[in-house]
Protein backbone atom coordinates (compact mmCIF):
# COMPACT_ATOMS: atom_id res chain seq x y z
CA UNK A 1 0.00 0.00 0.00
CA UNK A 2 1.60 3.24 -0.87
CA UNK A 3 1.08 6.80 0.04
CA UNK A 4 -2.22 8.27 -1.64
CA UNK A 5 -1.34 11.51 -4.08
CA UNK A 6 1.01 13.96 -3.08
CA UNK A 7 1.31 16.11 -0.21
CA UNK A 8 -0.70 18.83 -0.18
CA UNK A 9 1.46 21.87 -0.92
CA UNK A 10 -1.04 24.70 1.31
CA UNK A 11 -4.68 24.76 1.66
CA UNK A 12 -6.99 24.39 4.99
CA UNK A 13 -5.15 21.30 6.96
CA UNK A 14 -2.00 23.11 6.62
CA UNK A 15 -4.34 26.39 8.86
CA UNK A 16 -6.09 23.73 11.06
CA UNK A 17 -1.98 22.00 12.01
CA UNK A 18 -0.85 24.99 12.26
CA UNK A 19 -3.59 25.90 14.97
CA UNK A 20 -3.15 23.24 16.94
CA UNK A 21 0.71 23.09 17.29
CA UNK A 22 0.50 27.07 18.23
CA UNK A 23 -0.48 27.17 21.28
CA UNK A 24 1.58 25.24 24.57
CA UNK A 25 3.82 22.63 24.33
CA UNK A 26 1.28 19.69 25.70
CA UNK A 27 -1.29 20.12 23.26
CA UNK A 28 -2.78 17.24 22.29
CA UNK A 29 -1.06 14.80 19.52
CA UNK A 30 -3.83 12.78 18.19
CA UNK A 31 -5.71 15.83 16.33
CA UNK A 32 -2.02 16.96 15.05
CA UNK A 33 -1.05 13.73 13.66
CA UNK A 34 -4.78 13.45 12.01
CA UNK A 35 -4.22 16.64 10.46
CA UNK A 36 -0.11 15.96 9.23
CA UNK A 37 -1.90 12.60 8.14
CA UNK A 38 -4.19 14.39 5.88
CA UNK A 39 -0.95 16.83 4.69
CA UNK A 40 1.10 13.93 3.54
CA UNK A 41 -1.45 12.11 2.15
CA UNK A 42 -3.03 14.62 -0.20
CA UNK A 43 -6.14 15.32 1.90
CA UNK A 44 -7.38 11.00 1.31
CA UNK A 45 -6.46 9.50 4.68
CA UNK A 46 -8.38 6.32 5.68
CA UNK A 47 -11.33 7.41 5.83
CA UNK A 48 -13.00 5.06 8.59
CA UNK A 49 -10.01 6.45 11.13
CA UNK A 50 -12.47 8.40 13.66
CA UNK A 51 -14.95 5.69 13.97
CA UNK A 52 -12.38 3.60 14.80
CA UNK A 53 -10.79 5.82 17.54
CA UNK A 54 -14.34 6.72 18.70
CA UNK A 55 -15.02 2.82 19.10
CA UNK A 56 -11.61 2.47 20.89
CA UNK A 57 -12.47 5.63 23.18
CA UNK A 58 -15.42 4.03 24.54
CA UNK A 59 -14.11 1.08 25.30
CA UNK A 60 -11.18 2.22 27.10
CA UNK A 61 -13.66 4.08 29.25
CA UNK A 62 -15.92 0.75 30.19
CA UNK A 63 -12.13 -1.41 30.62
CA UNK A 64 -10.22 1.14 33.01
CA UNK A 65 -11.05 1.35 36.30
CA UNK A 66 -11.99 4.50 38.03
CA UNK A 67 -10.24 6.53 40.78
CA UNK A 68 -6.56 7.47 41.49
CA UNK A 69 -6.08 4.57 44.03
CA UNK A 70 -6.62 2.15 40.64
CA UNK A 71 -4.18 4.41 38.23
CA UNK A 72 -1.69 1.86 37.92
CA UNK A 73 -4.57 -1.11 37.42
CA UNK A 74 -6.35 1.47 34.76
CA UNK A 75 -3.00 2.05 33.06
CA UNK A 76 -2.84 -1.44 32.52
CA UNK A 77 -5.95 -2.23 31.16
CA UNK A 78 -5.54 0.31 28.39
CA UNK A 79 -2.25 -1.13 27.07
CA UNK A 80 -4.31 -4.20 27.55
CA UNK A 81 -7.01 -3.35 25.18
CA UNK A 82 -4.93 -2.17 22.68
CA UNK A 83 -3.82 -5.76 22.50
CA UNK A 84 -6.60 -7.21 22.59
CA UNK A 85 -7.72 -5.08 20.21
CA UNK A 86 -4.92 -6.33 17.43
CA UNK A 87 -2.01 -3.22 18.20
CA UNK A 88 1.26 -4.78 17.92
CA UNK A 89 4.67 -3.55 16.40
CA UNK A 90 5.53 -3.35 12.83
CA UNK A 91 8.61 -5.12 12.67
CA UNK A 92 8.24 -6.96 9.78
CA UNK A 93 8.77 -3.46 7.67
CA UNK A 94 9.72 -0.96 10.72
CA UNK A 95 10.20 1.51 8.34
CA UNK A 96 7.27 1.75 6.65
CA UNK A 97 5.58 5.55 6.64
CA UNK A 98 2.36 4.44 7.41
CA UNK A 99 3.49 3.46 10.55
CA UNK A 100 3.65 6.83 11.59
CA UNK A 101 0.62 7.97 9.96
CA UNK A 102 -2.31 7.59 12.62
CA UNK A 103 -5.01 6.98 10.10
CA UNK A 104 -2.64 3.92 8.25
CA UNK A 105 -2.16 2.99 11.94
CA UNK A 106 -5.72 2.99 13.12
CA UNK A 107 -6.43 1.33 9.64
CA UNK A 108 -3.73 -1.36 9.85
CA UNK A 109 -3.39 -2.06 13.86
CA UNK A 110 0.77 -1.79 13.52
CA UNK A 111 2.55 1.05 14.00
CA UNK A 112 5.71 2.34 15.49
CA UNK A 113 6.27 2.47 18.76
CA UNK A 114 5.74 6.42 19.07
CA UNK A 115 2.22 5.99 17.16
CA UNK A 116 0.99 2.90 19.30
CA UNK A 117 2.55 4.89 22.45
CA UNK A 118 0.38 8.63 21.36
CA UNK A 119 -2.96 5.56 20.76
CA UNK A 120 -2.31 4.50 24.50
CA UNK A 121 -2.27 8.01 26.04
CA UNK A 122 -5.20 9.15 24.20
CA UNK A 123 -7.32 6.33 25.53
CA UNK A 124 -5.91 6.91 28.75
CA UNK A 125 -6.60 10.40 28.65
CA UNK A 126 -10.44 9.82 27.47
CA UNK A 127 -10.77 7.57 30.67
CA UNK A 128 -9.50 9.77 32.74
CA UNK A 129 -5.85 8.01 33.27
CA UNK A 130 -2.81 10.10 33.60
CA UNK A 131 -0.64 7.52 31.43
CA UNK A 132 2.24 9.71 30.23
CA UNK A 133 4.87 9.56 26.90
CA UNK A 134 8.24 8.66 27.91
CA UNK A 135 10.60 9.98 24.81
CA UNK A 136 13.40 7.07 25.75
CA UNK A 137 16.57 7.05 23.74
CA UNK A 138 15.92 5.30 20.66
CA UNK A 139 12.30 3.77 21.59
CA UNK A 140 9.69 5.63 22.74
CA UNK A 141 7.55 3.63 25.67
CA UNK A 142 4.77 4.87 27.95
CA UNK A 143 4.39 5.38 32.09
CA UNK A 144 2.08 6.09 34.84
CA UNK A 145 3.76 7.26 38.10
CA UNK A 146 7.02 9.06 36.83
CA UNK A 147 7.70 11.38 39.29
CA UNK A 148 7.82 8.40 42.06
CA UNK A 149 10.38 5.78 43.13
CA UNK A 150 8.58 2.89 40.97
CA UNK A 151 7.32 4.43 37.64
CA UNK A 152 4.98 1.62 35.86
CA UNK A 153 6.72 1.89 32.51
CA UNK A 154 4.69 0.21 29.31
CA UNK A 155 5.73 -1.07 26.07
CA UNK A 156 2.80 -0.95 23.18
CA UNK A 157 5.72 -2.12 20.23
CA UNK A 158 5.87 -5.08 22.10
CA UNK A 159 2.32 -5.78 23.36
CA UNK A 160 2.01 -3.88 26.34
CA UNK A 161 5.04 -5.84 27.91
CA UNK A 162 5.91 -4.08 31.00
CA UNK A 163 9.21 -2.95 31.43
CA UNK A 164 11.55 -3.53 34.33
CA UNK A 165 14.63 -2.20 35.46
CA UNK A 166 16.64 -4.54 33.83
CA UNK A 167 14.81 -3.96 30.19
CA UNK A 168 15.02 -0.41 30.85
CA UNK A 169 18.79 -0.24 31.23
CA UNK A 170 19.06 -3.14 28.05
CA UNK A 171 17.13 -0.47 26.27
CA UNK A 172 19.55 2.51 27.00
CA UNK A 173 22.62 0.37 26.21
CA UNK A 174 21.28 -0.34 22.81
CA UNK A 175 20.33 3.33 21.89
CA UNK A 176 23.84 4.89 23.14
CA UNK A 177 26.36 1.89 22.71
CA UNK A 178 27.81 2.28 25.93
CA UNK A 179 27.60 0.59 28.83
CA UNK A 180 25.31 2.03 31.44
CA UNK A 181 25.83 2.46 35.46
CA UNK A 182 23.14 1.18 37.98
CA UNK A 183 20.35 3.53 37.44
CA UNK A 184 21.39 5.96 34.78
CA UNK A 185 18.05 5.14 33.03
CA UNK A 186 15.80 6.70 35.59
CA UNK A 187 16.82 10.10 34.50
CA UNK A 188 15.16 9.30 30.98
CA UNK A 189 11.82 7.93 32.42
CA UNK A 190 10.40 11.63 32.41
CA UNK A 191 6.91 13.02 30.54
CA UNK A 192 7.50 14.13 27.02
CA UNK A 193 5.30 17.24 26.02
CA UNK A 194 2.78 16.94 22.90
CA UNK A 195 5.18 18.93 20.88
CA UNK A 196 8.11 17.21 21.69
CA UNK A 197 6.11 13.89 20.67
CA UNK A 198 4.75 15.13 17.63
CA UNK A 199 8.30 16.42 16.72
CA UNK A 200 9.83 13.03 17.46
CA UNK A 201 6.84 11.39 15.38
CA UNK A 202 7.39 13.58 12.58
CA UNK A 203 11.66 13.59 12.16
CA UNK A 204 10.77 9.46 11.92
CA UNK A 205 8.47 10.60 8.57
CA UNK A 206 11.29 13.09 7.46
CA UNK A 207 13.92 10.16 7.54
CA UNK A 208 11.84 7.04 6.39
CA UNK A 209 10.19 9.55 3.42
CA UNK A 210 13.23 9.86 1.94
CA UNK A 211 14.45 6.22 2.00
CA UNK A 212 11.39 5.26 0.73
CA UNK A 213 12.29 7.25 -2.54
CA UNK A 214 9.57 9.93 -1.58
CA UNK A 215 11.12 13.25 -1.38
CA UNK A 216 8.04 15.42 -2.27
CA UNK A 217 6.78 14.05 0.90
CA UNK A 218 9.88 14.13 2.98
CA UNK A 219 9.98 17.77 2.15
CA UNK A 220 6.62 18.42 3.64
CA UNK A 221 7.37 16.46 6.48
CA UNK A 222 9.99 18.62 7.16
CA UNK A 223 8.24 21.62 6.82
CA UNK A 224 5.63 20.46 9.32
CA UNK A 225 8.55 19.93 11.87
CA UNK A 226 9.81 23.14 10.87
CA UNK A 227 6.19 24.71 12.16
CA UNK A 228 5.99 22.64 15.13
CA UNK A 229 9.38 23.10 16.33
CA UNK A 230 8.74 27.34 15.70
CA UNK A 231 4.98 27.77 15.70
CA UNK A 232 3.57 30.69 13.66
CA UNK A 233 0.81 33.13 14.70
CA UNK A 234 -1.48 33.78 12.26
CA UNK A 235 0.64 36.12 10.46
CA UNK A 236 3.01 34.06 9.70
CA UNK A 237 5.71 35.53 12.91
CA UNK A 238 6.51 33.30 15.11
CA UNK A 239 4.56 32.80 18.66
CA UNK A 240 6.65 34.16 21.63
CA UNK A 241 7.29 32.12 24.40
Amino acid sequence: MGLVGEPLPFGPWWEVYRRLVSGADDFAVIPAALAFGHILQGGAPWPEAEARLRRLEEAAVQHAPSGSEQWNDSATAIVELLTAEGFTGDGDDYEDPHNSLLDRVLQRRRGLPIALSVLAIHLARHAGVPLRGIGFPGHFVVGIGLEGNEPLVFDPFRDGRVLREDDLRDLLIRATGRRSTPGQWRRFVRPASGRDITMRMLRNLVVHLHNAGRTTHAAAARRLLQLTTTPEGPNGAAVPD
